[in-house]
């Protein structure tokens, strides 16, 4: 045998074990890369699910599962055609969208009095099998429906009885088999969490839910399978090459699968944006493993990047709708009051020992209105009680509400002040003046009285959805007493409110008054305040 012969067997054999052993870790190291991205490419999408569960539909049917027992069929499919439920399973079906090739199963499980059993609250696939069985077509082979509420015995999957009982994300590290659904999988199961990334619990302290999301055999097997079937490619090009081919042509041949290998390795440790360079990729085998990994890891790449813009959208959205609830509630509320409601208080009431309440109604506005256009009396009620509520502010005055023409605020409420009466004394006669530059404005003859009284009353919270803060107490109605008794254009107050005031503003004292439900009373009106620069006389 010629010596050119026996170098090529020798170099041929030598080349093929090569191949084959080089072949044979290349898969192994695939498979194990591949293994280890899918189940950190599942509990990121887990996580990230649980984080984007709706917590209202969720606490909602949370409501519905019985304590004990089971629900019949009819009443689990009446509770699965509900609104909550439908949005639950739009967002679990969402969820497995992203990764359709993947995924198999996403569901939603809440704990029970039992460790070792839970009960289904939303799965992915209800609705669905739903519609195939009233079409009357059969179910997927090897699948059942998960209704809701359905027990679901979780004694032989430990890291999901971890998960519910210590409300902990668990990631299982192998197969594991389902009896009850007959199909092997890898699990990720975590607790729900809000979007700052902490753990819903429940009142009592347990969790308040789990969602899985499962990945079968059969499916993390086909994405192994074209590792696989590359990896037997490279070594059969390799063989091939080596019989025909020098060392030299076979070392060249090894450039591509190193940069492949290194292109992985910086994959596995999650920098997607790597990609083995086109200048190094061959025309072979190695080279369509190159472009069909760089084709994976741009697929792969763009779904991360959506799903973090989706986070990062959603994120932007939450907290656009929560300074939009709180604008709200702080246009409705006090300050203070609307921070307890965030805090959790259900019934807020409080007893103030000393206010100075204030009402203030248009004088002749029912006869105003009977000749007057109602978009031209709602433009005036508007622009007046706007300047009024900017004098409040300015006074650090609260207001409480309007009726109609009245309007009505109160000084020392929700935080107590010491000069609460001279407050609205101002603010009275800052109203007169605001009354005469609109009637000035406007060329009308716009008149006001005011009333107000001093004296403990009663404020809270009244409602559920709608609210209102409110005061109640004798105080409100004698300052409404002193409104509908005074003079327009003039601020009529109490002895009580008069006896504070006294040395800060000129008060003129009036004839007694019988006043219904309070008999005669001693009641003043304020002149001006007692300054260098006073106002005039009214």
């Amino acid at each position: 045998m010629r010596l050119r012969r026996k170098v090529t067997i020798a170099f041929f054999v030598v080349s093929a074990l090569v191949s084959v052993l080089l072949a044979l870790f290349l898969y192994r190291f695939i498979e194990h890369q591949l293994a280890e991205e899918l189940r950190n490419r599942l509990m990121d999408m887990a996580q990230m699910g649980g984080a984007e569960v709706e917590l209202e539909p969720y606490e909602t049917l949370r409501g519905e599962l019985p304590a004990s027992g089971d629900l019949t069929d009819d009443q689990a499919r009446a509770i699965e055609h509900t609104e909550p439920y439908k949005e639950l399973s739009d967002h679990l079906r969402m969820l497995r969208r992203a990764e359709p090739a993947l995924v198999h199963y996403v569901y939603l499980l809440a704990p029970t009095a039992s460790p070792t059993h839970a009960r289904f609250v939303v799965d992915a696939d209800v609705l669905t099998f739903d519609e195939l069985e009233a079409q009357g077509k059969p179910l997927p082979k090897g699948e059942s429906i998960s209704h809701f509420a359905q027990d679901y015995d979780i004694t032989k999957i430990p890291l999901l009885q971890k998960a519910l009982a210590t409300c902990s994300a668990q990631l299982e590290p192998d197969f594991v088999y389902d009896e009850e659904f007959h199909v092997s999988s890898v699990s990720a199961y975590v607790p729900l969490t809000d979007d700052d990334g902490k753990i819903l619990r429940a009142k009592d302290g347990t969790c308040l839910g789990v969602l899985g999301v499962d990945i079968t055999d059969k499916k993390m097997r086909v994405a192994l399978d074209r590792a696989g079937l590359l990896a037997l490619k490279i070594a059969l090009g390799v063989i091939a090459l080596a019989l025909l081919v020098a060392i030299g042509v076979g070392t060249l041949l090894t450039r591509p699968v190193l940069a492949l290998s290194t292109t992985v390795k910086k994959f596995s440790d999650k920098d997607f944006s790597a990609r083995t360079p086109h200048a190094l990729l061959s025309r072979d085998e190695v080279g369509e493993l190159g472009h069909a990994f760089n084709a994976m890891a741009e697929t792969i790449q763009q779904h991360n990047e959506h799903l973090e813009e989706l986070v990062k959208q959603r994120t932007k959205e939450l907290q656009e709708e929560k300074a939009t609830s709180e604008r709200l509630l702080l246009n409705v509320l006090p300050a203070p009051i609307a921070e307890r409601l965030k805090e959790g208080a259900e019934v807020i009431v409080d007893r103030f020992d000393a206010v100075t309440v204030l009402f203030a109604d248009i004088v002749g506005f029912t006869k105003l209105s009977a000749t007057t256009s109602p978009e031209k009396l709602v433009t005036m009620l508007d622009e007046l009680f706007s300047v009024f509520d900017r004098l409040a502010e300015k006074h650090g005055l609260e207001k409480i509400k309007t009726i109609g023409d009245a309007y009505m605020v109160v000084a020392g409420i929700p935080q107590p002040i010491a000069d609460h009466a001279t407050a609205i004394a101002h603010m009275g006669l800052d109203m007169l003046d605001a009354i005469e530059a609109y009637s000035k404005k406007h060329q009308t003859d716009l008149d006001i009285r005011i009333g107000a009284h001093t004296g403990p009353v009663v404020a809270g919270v009244i409602g559920k959805k709608k609210f209102i803060y409110d005061l109640w107490g004798d105080t409100v109605n004698t300052a409404s007493r002193m409104e509908s008794h005074g003079l327009p254009g003039r601020v009529h107050v109490t002895h009580a409110t008069a006896e504070l005031i006294k040395g800060t503003f000129e008060l003129e004292a009036r004839a007694p008054l019988d006043i219904k439900g309070k008999g005669v009373m001693e009641t003043f009106l304020i002149v001006a305040a007692k300054s260098h620069d006073r106002l005039s006389m009214r």
